[in-house]
């Protein structure tokens, strides 16, 4: 069936089995569309993706038999009417010469709507609609299939994110890494897309890793359009004429708070975000270039059309330099690490910049010792020679020729190259100065330096002057006392009354452990120490390769690393902590570097060892809201704390009454039991022992929050429970009556029996304590797993047996208390704060009894007062504990 039609078009969406978009040619910007439904048939309709409404059965199939038919292609269509009171326009459309409509009801995935009217030629059409129907019908395709639940099937289940759905990082857990069919049914703008998950029917947004197009401004009229930025509609039609509906192939690689991903789409055609930046209808995004396999793919692409400026970038000005290392033989950087006496690492100003590794040309210094292993002679001053020249320095890198390293696991290839400061060569001064020698390479040898004539010359003049590895003298002998590691503690200890009187030392900063936190090398008294800066903290890195930090801790060891790594420094050793940890100052030309920490956000103040000068930096950084401080908002700050004073209720008993801690969730927090719960806790067992849980078969299937009995593991014993969450095909419940939790398996859960009494009849008989007004700060991880110890030790003691009063509790029902050991008489707070393993609330500083202990381990610099002050990860404004006084005084005040 097919007949020949007046216009001319591309199919560029599928909605259904029966409607399609199509759109014309493009002209001066994105090309004309129309929505078609094709006359004479009726495809069954798909549900709402909120789950509203269901698929009729074999929609999803239909529209999908329509999509792989026509998406992309060309087809021609007539209109035959327009339906005003639907908003529909009818018609037939024709691929290849063949009418879609009657393909579709060939296949079985649409019904023919009878005829209406006289109309002699639409009957006709009908009636061979009709005829391709009953041959569908006979054959039992599509959805006249006689399978059995072929219809059920046919109908998605879609899966939806946030609350009641599925959450985006299990489904980036569960597919990272590899590659999942995707059909992407819309685009809001030309990096942001929406579509299904195959065959899972995940409905997922998603953000193209690594790029960002212009977009659109929601209008303030919801009557009028959204307002698009430049470029926005011609980058949105770039990609909905390659994409849109089409089969393609996604691999996720993040995800954000609101449950949207960052992912590649990979299409057989090429990567789009290469595409896209090629053509100048995107940028590069830095942070999320990251998780991309290949960011340098991303660069390469944005600087093509940065230099043929093209479209957002057609008033592009390139910067006046060199060109970078992976296009050309030359470029300008910078100097920020020198490794030995041949071995630099540069950083260029490209954008972004980029390190290079670079080996100087036809050269080769001393090498450094690894590990126990000695320098050999002249090592250390060929390093020191480059160190002193270079570090921070701009220089000109000519790249002379690169060697593969086929047996090296650290990098594939070495590239060489002349290092030029000004118009001197680094190489050749080394050599001048018998801190090198001149490789030896044979006359068809080309990969040798430009300068290989100046460096024979220098040789030789080193030679004859016997200057360094030339000299009949051994270099001077180097002792060098490091007191930074553990092992040293007892030397750390020693050096510190003589480094303290010391005052102000000249020191190169060696190693940058974190943002706060270096090691300085002090020629002066030849010894390297660890330093932390007092009066500050900055957001922790990961203590290992790959694992995740606090947000911007990276960012600070970067600054602090940029700024001082190898630099030479002054310093000022004020204070030391129970490791042989030094606590001072470092300055950089002069500049405080915990004020640089400060003035960008990077780091926040301890309360100890100020400047006036700290404290306006940190209060710029609040007041631009720089990186840790980016939701600093002193109203909230202030808010909150009111909220907090709110929450707790004072309660005033002096009873001391017996418990025995039965869970311990922290060192300050605990589940006990109440002196005379035995003989219930002995019911409850005697009655679930009666009920014979193992023999009941049970299709229980608990909800979040729910009471149950679940099944121990350490004893196959059944006990009361409530359901805390799910994972998979196990649950997490916490046994209410001995405050431990444990994943359980489905099986392993029963409803509680009636013959077992509710959490109603006999309430959980774990109650949850605390240790009044202190806290053990969370960012201290070594602290954390000290302080836990310490407590199991002492509940070991004591066998667990203390004397509780309640302080006050809280709205939840925990109570706030004071323990005492009963074998000792001593207060469990006080032993904690004594040792340094916990600090008072901020809203509790003055307690009396506890204060005095907290300001002993202060001044021994105890446990988390090593580095001075101690500081949560979540640490509050300074002015929190002064708000919750204000809140605490209304509150009380309106009673």
């Amino acid at each position: 069936m097919s007949t020949p039609a007046q216009n001319s078009a591309v199919v560029k969406a599928v909605l259904s089995g029966d409607t399609l978009i199509v759109m014309g040619a493009p002209q001066n910007g994105p090309p004309p569309e129309k929505q078609i439904t094709l006359a004479g048939i009726l495809a069954p309709r798909l549900g709402r993706r909120d789950g509203q409404s269901k698929d009729e059965p074999f929609a999803w199939p239909a529209r999908e038999f329509l999509r792989k038919a026509c998406v992309g292609k060309g087809v021609t269509f007539e209109l035959e009417e327009f339906v005003a009171s639907i908003g529909k326009s009818f018609g037939r459309v024709y691929v290849n010469g063949q009418d879609l409509a009657a393909t579709i009801v060939s296949a079985g995935w649409a019904k023919v709507k009878p005829a209406v009217g006289n109309n002699v030629a639409k009957n006709a059409y009908i009636d061979e609609l009709l005829q391709l129907e009953q041959v569908a019908q006979a054959q039992s395709l599509g959805m006249w299939s006689k399978e059995a639940n072929a219809s059920a099937l046919s109908i998605r289940n879609i899966l939806l994110p946030g609350d009641g759905g599925y959450d985006a990082k299990d489904v980036l857990e569960a597919f990272k890494g590899q590659t999942i069919p995707l059909v992407i049914e819309q685009f809001r703008d030309g990096a942001t897309l929406r579509g299904y998950l195959l065959p899972s029917f995940h409905w997922v947004t998603i953000f193209l890793s690594g790029i960002s197009c212009p977009g659109f401004k929601r209008a303030e009229d919801p009557g009028m359009p959204d307002t698009a930025e430049p470029f926005a509609m011609e980058a949105k039609y770039f990609v909905e004429s390659r994409l849109l509906n089409r089969d393609v192939h996604v691999v996720l690689e993040g995800v954000d708070k609101y449950n949207n991903f960052y992912g590649t789409i990979k299409h057989p055609a090429g990567n789009i975000s290469e595409e896209l930046l090629k053509v100048g209808l995107s940028k590069v995004v830095d942070w999320s270039a990251k998780f991309t396999q290949d960011p340098e793919l991303l660069y390469k692409a944005e600087r093509i059309a940065k230099e043929k400026r093209l479209r957002m970038w057609q008033n592009y000005v390139a910067p006046a330099r060199s060109a970078t290392i992976a296009s050309a033989a030359e470029f300008v950087g910078k100097v920020s690490e020198v490794i030995s006496g041949d071995f630099l690492v540069i950083k260029d100003f490209a954008v972004p910049p980029m390190e290079h590794r670079v080996a100087l040309s036809s050269i080769r210094a001393p090498k450094l010792g690894r590990r126990d292993e000695k320098d050999e002679p002249w090592a250390f001053e060929a390093k020191e020679f480059l160190r002193t020249r270079l570090i921070g320095r701009k220089v000109t890198v000519g790249i002379d020729y690169i060697r593969q390293l086929p047996n090296s696991t650290a990098e594939t290839e070495r590239v060489f190259a002349s290092v030029l400061e000004g118009s001197n060569n680094v190489a050749v001064a080394l050599v001048a100065n018998g801190l090198a020698s001149v490789m030896k390479h044979r006359q068809d040898d080309q990969d040798r330096s430009l300068y290989y004539d100046d460096l024979i010359q220098a040789e030789a003049a080193a030679t004859r002057d016997k200057k360094g590895i030339h000299s009949d003298k051994p270099p001077p002998i180097r002792h060098v006392n490091d007191v930074s590691t553990q092992a040293a503690l007892a030397q750390a200890k020693q050096m510190f009354t003589f480094l303290q009187r010391a005052g102000r030392l000249q020191g190169t900063v060696q190693h940058v452990v974190n943002g706060a936190r270096v090691k300085v090398y002090i020629p002066k008294q030849s010894c390297v120490i660890s330093l932390a800066l007092a009066g500050i903290r900055c957001p922790s890195t990961g203590r290992k390769e790959g694992d995740q930090g606090e947000p911007y801790g990276e960012e600070a060891a970067l600054f602090t690393k940029e700024k001082c790594l190898q630099h030479d420094v002054e310093l000022e050793v004020l204070a030391q902590d129970k490791i042989g940890t030094m606590i001072g100052k470092v300055w950089l030309y002069k500049r405080d570097l915990s004020v640089l920490l400060l003035q960008e956000g990077l780091a926040r103040l301890t309360g100890r060892d100020l400047t006036n000068e700290m404290e306006q930096a940190e209060l710029s950084a609040q007041q631009a809201r720089l990186r840790t401080w980016e939701r600093y908002d002193a109203e909230l700050e202030a808010a909150r704390a009111a909220e907090a004073a709110a929450e707790v209720v004072e309660h005033g008993s002096q009873e001391m009454s017996m418990v025995t801690v039965v869970e311990m969730l922290s060192p300050v927090s605990f589940y006990v039991h109440a002196a005379g719960v035995d003989k219930q806790i002995e019911l409850l067992a005697d009655r679930l022992a009666n009920a014979k849980l193992d023999s009941v078969k049970s299709d229980f299937s608990p909800k979040i929050g729910e009471a149950c009995v679940a099944k121990f593991s350490a004893d196959n014993q059944w006990y009361r429970a409530q359901v805390e969450a799910r994972k998979g095909d196990s649950f997490v419940v916490v046994f209410r009556d001995f405050g431990n939790r444990e994943e359980v398996k489905l099986k392993d859960l029963r409803p509680i029996p009636s013959s077992v009494p509710s959490f109603q009849q006999i309430p959980p008989q774990a109650l949850e304590y605390k240790l009044a007004y202190i806290k053990v700060p969370s960012a201290d991880e070594d602290n954390l797993a000290e302080a836990t110890a310490f407590m199991q030790n002492l509940l070991g003691a004591c066998e667990g047996v203390l004397n509780a009063k309640t302080e006050f509790f809280e709205r939840s029902g925990r109570h706030q208390v004071t323990l005492i050991d009963n074998s000792t008489g001593d207060n469990v707070a006080a032993l904690l704060l004594r040792n340094g393993l916990a600090k008072l609330e901020k809203r509790r500083q003055d307690t009396p009894g506890l204060k005095d202990e907290q300001e002993r381990a202060k001044n021994a610099h105890m446990g988390i007062w090593r580095y001075g002050d101690a500081v949560d990860s979540d640490e509050d404004d300074r002015s929190f504990a002064q708000d919750v006084a204000q809140a605490r005084a209304k509150v009380k005040g309106g009673k």
